[in-house]
């Protein structure tokens, strides 16, 4: 019955739309601007990053150039060179998101739970069952329908302790905020995301209830405050060329710290720089800080500059992607008309079909932006994502690309670390020292130093920039602070010409060290025994003093200690009356510290409940020696009867 409900359910997936783009989901779910490309915080594209588009034909090249900026429109500048004057338009920015989520590399963590697990486990006689004719009998729950029933839905329909819904968690995920929830009633679902700042229209509780009843998790996002539509539209630029080409030298002229250039590469073979490196990502190094940041853009940055500052990764090597909305199951989009009710709903969710464009328009370029792409994979077979990180003093060339022959068509690169974890149970850890210094120095997994070591502070992690180096903040690929070591002189001199530059350290501190204007943008050199962190405002880091060196310049999973530490073995599960104790196999049992096991008169079996005494309504009636019986009875009794009131036969 309930895989039934599941499936005709999912006709109705995308009505359940929040603010995000989505492609190759059961439910596709579309709204611009750019998105993180890998969820949950993983890898988000950055401010100031820069992607270019490229078509490949013989002897011409188009670039579709997209570089986001941030500061003042007025003061915009993009200057790019070609081969020779090319013929100009504009592209749709949707465009880079859509193909950003198309080929997105595999990159996550799958955290590892060394936490002991209880040798004891509780054990219960069967229910009784009181059966129609007067006679008792003790049968297994799992022989009667009833009850088998009861269990199914209980956990669905109880929320989890009473409430109509449970939160499992929140998380930032690139621009925006989101809640992963179970609910009990999909009334009172709809009615909370409202109340919480989620814009949920009427119809919302109806295509909710069925996957309420099916038990499943929910999420809802919402954009974070201030994100809105980057109004610099990307340029597009077709030419006579070879082979397509970046130009980074000119762009080392306004760049940031581990600049990100995104290359996506259309054409008949894949693709490959020509003359630089591909680099592998190493999986191992793969983690994430105490806080939950995924460290892989700053282990890309590490990577390249191990190869000596001009590597590149590959992270998508595959045909051209056709991007697909409202999926296969549920059958919403691309059918030439409204099948689920999506139009006009102010909602951007089938963006090839007419009935929503008035919706996708009103959001953005997205229909465009899907057009454009789907043009690209008609004409050119494969695509190669290809991405460096480059500081400015790494700018020293211009990548040219070439053909990969003979390249597997494998699809998006896969790098997952696997990182163990004693987070809920660090409190019974027997050296407590040795594992507070690990969990401190894993807070270094999320920041790349660069030319200077990673330490930490009482602040978290920051960097010791080494000698002719200063630290400077900047807003990594996950939008979020980061801080690392740089020249204390730059590359390119803005001032040498006569052009007027600000005073940067006007008004600004770095705390325990020195602020330097480098360019018309402050950095700071921190005194002896402090280091440069982020924190959480701009534009300088803060200098405060080191507690401990953790050695590199970080970029890399320092958790590995943890597997050698003793814990102790928690105490047993409580049992509810009637249970007792039964030893089980444990998967990681731990050290006895003297509450592991139950006490002896626990361990033996107490009288099986019996039925007696108040023969009635449901046959004999039973005494509640095991109060679970009576209460599941009564509750599927009340679920039944209510379920016959709502849809009446």
């Amino acid at each position: 019955m309930r895989a039934h409900r599941v499936a005709a359910a999912l006709a109705a997936a995308s009505a359940l739309t929040v603010a995000s783009v989505r492609v190759a989901d059961a439910c596709g779910c579309v709204s611009p601007p750019v998105p993180d490309p890998l969820g949950k915080a993983d890898y988000a594209v950055n401010q100031l990053a820069e992607q270019i588009i490229f078509e490949v034909e013989q002897n011409w090249v188009t670039a579709h150039v997209l570089i986001k900026y941030a500061g003042d429109p007025d003061k915009f500048a993009w200057i790019v060179p070609v081969p020779e004057a090319p013929e100009l338009g504009l592209s749709p920015v949707s465009a880079f998101a859509l193909l950003d989520r198309a080929t997105a590399p595999d990159v996550g963590v799958d955290v590892v739970d060394l936490c002991p697990v209880s040798e004891w486990a509780c054990r219960y006689h069967p229910a009784p069952r009181c059966g129609g004719g007067g006679g008792c009998g003790d049968v297994s729950s799992a022989d009667d329908g009833v009850f088998a029933d009861a269990a199914a839905w209980g956990d669905g329909a109880s929320g989890g302790g009473g409430e109509p819904v449970t939160v499992l968690g929140t998380e930032v995920v690139g621009d925006y905020e989101t809640v992963t929830f179970r609910a009990s009633e999909a009334a009172a679902a709809a009615q909370w995301l409202r109340d919480n700042g989620f814009i949920v229209n009427e119809t919302t509780t109806l295509y909710m209830e069925p996957y309420v009843e099916a038990n499943m998790v929910f999420v809802a996002a919402r954009l974070v405050p201030g994100a809105g539509v980057n109004a610099i539209k990307p340029l597009r630029m077709r030419f006579r060329a070879p082979f397509p080409m970046i130009p980074l030298v000119l762009t080392a002229v306004a760049a940031e710290p581990h600049l990100t250039v995104t290359a996506f590469v259309y054409g008949t073979q894949a693709f490959r720089p020509l003359g630089h490196p591909v680099v592998t990502i190493d999986p191992a190094r793969i983690a994430q800080d105490r806080d939950g940041r995924n460290n892989y853009p700053m282990v890309l940055a590490r990577t390249v500059d191990e190869a000596g500052g001009d590597g590149f990764v590959v992270e998508y090597r595959g045909p051209s992607p056709r991007l697909t909305f409202g999926g296969q199951a549920s059958l919403c989009c691309d059918q030439g008309w409204d099948l689920c009710g999506v139009g006009n709903n102010q909602q951007c969710e089938c963006p090839r079909d007419e009935f929503d464009r008035a919706d996708c328009e009103a959001v953005g370029d997205v229909p465009e932006g899907v057009a454009f792409l789907d043009e690209m994979t008609a004409r050119h077979a494969v695509l190669t994502r290809i991405t460096t990180r480059l500081s400015p003093e790494e700018m020293r060339f211009d990548p040219t690309f070439g053909p990969d022959a003979g390249a597997s068509l494998s699809g998006p690169m896969v790098a997952r670390g696997t990182q163990p974890n004693l987070d809920r149970c660090w409190t019974r850890v027997l050296d407590e020292d040795a594992f507070r210094a690990t969990d401190t120095r894993q807070d270094c997994a999320a920041v790349y130093c660069g030319a200077g070591a990673c330490v930490t502070t009482e602040a978290g992690a920051g960097c010791d920039c080494d000698p002719g180096h200063v630290a400077r903040r900047f807003i990594d690929l996950d939008g979020q602070p980061s801080v690392t070591c740089i020249p204390a002189t730059a590359t390119v001199d803005l001032g040498a010409g006569g052009l007027p530059l600000p005073d940067a350290c006007a008004e600004v501190s770095c705390g325990q060290g020195q602020c330097r204007d480098r360019n018309g943008i402050p950095v700071c050199e921190c005194a002896g025994g402090a280091a440069a962190v982020a924190g959480p405002l701009g534009p300088v880091p803060t200098c405060v003093a080191v507690e401990t060196v953790v050695g590199g310049p970080g970029a890399e999973d320092y958790s590995e200690p943890l597997r050698g530490l003793a814990v102790c073995a928690p105490p047993p599960p409580a049992c509810l009356a009637g249970g007792w104790y039964e030893r089980v196999t444990s998967p990681r049992v731990g050290i006895d510290c003297g509450d592991a096991a139950p006490a002896p008169e626990l361990l033996e079996a107490p009288p099986a409940p019996t039925c007696g005494g108040l023969a009635g309504m449901y046959g004999c009636g039973c005494h509640a020696s095991h109060p679970a019986g009576a209460l599941a009875l009564a509750w599927i009794v009340g679920f039944l009867l209510l379920r016959r009131r709502r849809r009446p036969t």
